[in-house]
């Protein structure tokens, strides 16, 4: 252990002020001269008034810090204001460019119009444990800000040509529920839409039918116009693969050789 604490400042200054007195009393017994003594107590005194007005200082700095911050709030809530004021007095005149060229401030800029709704993708089916219905479960990334979109399915057997509308969505989901027993696939494709922006189609969503040994039916998904890389996905209820009745074209339960 040293002679005297060297820090912190504090520990060291009260070690100090605690010898000057006893430095100075005794100078002689302990070998220092009166000056010697003298000095180091001039020495403590100053750096006691040094360390005061350090921390008068550093005071002094966040009340002014403070009161910056303070007035520069102030000043901004007041520039807005103002600035709102003018725009407004402009906007009801017939000539607003006067305004804003008197007051030099710019005109407000038009607003930017909301980009559209993203395009769907990732496409995942649900066979119906019991009434047969096709849940169809997407992701579509929206721009920030934007709200209100909506969905359209459009759906293609393969006896038809063209893809038919089937319905809209509020959801980044739609069930559909007017499949008939007989096709092995089905094709989707899904649309965002928001007030008169319409977003880009969705790649060609294949939903391919099989059944397994024992009678079960599956369902996977080929994203794209073309055969490429797709996850075959069994259609799961609560944990097991799940059969899919159809009524056939008669309104009559009907038991499929590609799908139930």
């Amino acid at each position: 252990m040293g002679a005297y604490p060297t820090s912190p400042r504090a520990a060291f200054l009260q070690w100090c002020e605690a010898h000057a007195p006893v430095f100075t009393a005794n100078a002689a017994q302990i070998g220092l001269t009166t000056n010697q003594a003298s000095a180091f107590a001039a020495a403590t005194t100053a750096g006691a008034a040094a360390l005061l007005a350090q921390e008068q200082a550093k005071q002094a700095y966040r009340v002014a810090t403070q009161q910056a911050e303070g007035a520069f709030g102030t000043l901004r809530s007041s520039a807005g204001d103002t600035v709102r004021l003018i725009r407004a007095f402009a906007e009801s005149q017939p000539k607003p460019d006067v305004v804003y060229n008197t007051a030099q401030i710019p005109p407000p800029s038009p607003p930017s119009p909301a980009p559209p709704p993203a395009q769907p993708t990732d496409l995942t089916v649900t066979l119906g444990a019991s009434d047969g219905a096709l849940m169809l479960r997407w992701k579509a990334s929206n721009p920030t800000g934007t709200s209100g979109t909506s969905y359209i399915i459009r759906r293609k057997l393969p006896s038809e040509s063209e893809f038919s509308f089937i319905g809209v969505s509020g959801k980044k989901e739609f069930v559909d529920d007017s499949l008939v027993a007989g096709p092995d696939s089905v094709q989707y494709t899904v649309q965002g839409q928001r007030a008169d922006s319409s977003g880009p189609l969705s790649p060609i969503f294949t939903v391919n039918f099989g059944r397994l040994p024992g009678g079960q039916v599956t369902a996977s998904v080929m994203q794209g116009a073309q055969p490429g890389a797709f996850e075959a996905t069994p259609s799961t209820v609560e944990g097991r693969v799940v059969q899919k009745t159809l009524p056939n074209r008669n309104g009559n339960p009907e038991r499929s050789k590609s799908r139930v």
